[in-house]
């Protein structure tokens, strides 16, 4: 993409802001703002209404006593399995086994620190989700 043709689309993601692109001028890249683009505006409220759902969703399921805290915290805080599991350095068959409440109940206080220190919540705020579903 040229210079010339970066998008200028004024994006309220960015919040007035810009975002460095690279385009080309005269054959050569070369950096350039931009401050937005509408299908990358687009795509980006997309995935977080798909997040929020996700959340909704994650909180229901522990409310009727389907899956731990864990599991909505883990969309709460915008990780996805593969994601938590690397900054756990858990592996994902353990995580998904500490989403049965039951399993979770009994997690040592080593395990539930790792969690939320990645969540950066106190261990007592990972057992339970308030009436509202916030942290």
């Amino acid at each position: 993409m040229e210079i010339k043709q970066v998008p200028q689309d004024d994006s309220k993601i960015f919040r007035g802001q810009k975002k460095v692109i690279y385009a080309t001028a005269n054959g050569q890249y070369q950096s350039a703002t931009s401050n937005g683009w509408a299908a990358e505006e687009f795509a980006t409220e997309q995935a977080v209404e798909e997040l929020k759902q996700l959340t909704r969703n994650a909180l229901e399921l522990v409310k009727c006593g389907e899956k731990s805290p864990l599991f909505y915290y883990m969309y709460y805080y915008r990780f996805d399995l593969i994601g938590l599991a690397q900054a756990t350095g858990f592996w994902q068959w353990q995580i998904k086994r500490h989403f049965r409440p039951t399993i979770f109940q009994k997690l040592s206080e080593q395990k539930l620190a790792k969690y939320a220190e990645v969540f950066q919540i106190d261990i007592e705020a990972l057992k339970h989700i308030d009436e509202q579903g916030g942290a």
